[in-house]
């Protein structure tokens, strides 16, 4: 049996969205504060070695208003790729997809996924969660950090952005979001250390996109 309290919140969510869809014409679309372009090249003891961006038609279909899709190498010579979304106004001028409907294919399968405790937030805050995942392609394995980085908030699940989208559509007239993901490809022996040094950079990474997205208060 389904808790009468997590009926009552599905319930309000649905009432929600479909009555902020129905004002959506009252949300404001946000700009970004600073380009991603200007992210640093350098975090920590990682360095860029490339860049890239989505197709046309990757754009065209996420309606992504600016993003980044950067490669990391450190002086070990492990790899780290970073992507980073952000939209103006989610459900209006664009959508992000989860990583649990993404990532998986081509033989790419998810193992696990779990909570992931950070030593840093934003807006002031010491520590935020975010979600660790650990996809796998026979003996290929990739850690897989993301979170959404949303109107001042750090949101570790996909239900809880969906949650904050509507109340802050409803209340702030904003649906602005960010999505960053980080992905550390791993041997199966290694994945509690590669753990920890995505964890490391993802600290950094959230950091100083606080300086590029637009905050509690704009």
């Amino acid at each position: 049996m389904i808790p009468k309290k997590n009926i009552f919140i599905v319930l309000l969510l649905i009432l929600g969205t479909w009555y902020a869809l129905q004002n959506s014409s009252s949300v404001t679309a946000i700009p970004i504060k600073q380009r991603l372009a200007s992210f640093p090249t350098t975090i920590g003891q990682w360095h860029r070695i490339h860049s890239s961006t989505s197709s046309a038609d990757v754009v065209e279909l996420l309606g992504v208003d600016d993003e980044i899709y950067y490669t990391y190498q450190n002086d070990s010579g492990n790899i780290i790729t970073l992507y980073v979304g952000y939209y103006k106004a989610v459900g209006v001028t664009g959508a992000y997809h989860s990583p649990k409907n993404c990532l998986p294919g081509g033989g790419w399968g998810i193992d696990t996924i779990e909570p992931f405790s950070m030593n840093t937030g934003i807006e002031g805050n010491s520590s935020s969660v975010i979600t660790e995942m650990l996809i796998r392609n026979g003996n290929n394995y990739q850690v897989v950090l993301y979170w959404y980085q949303n109107r001042g908030r750090i949101i570790a699940s996909e239900y809880w952005e969906k949650i904050y989208l509507v109340l802050d559509a409803l209340f702030l007239g904003r649906r602005d979001g960010t999505f960053v993901r980080i992905m550390f490809s791993v041997q199966e022996s290694d994945i509690a250390q590669a753990a920890i040094e995505a964890g490391k950079f993802a600290e950094l990474v959230m950091n100083n996109l606080e300086s590029h997205l637009p905050g509690k208060n704009i």
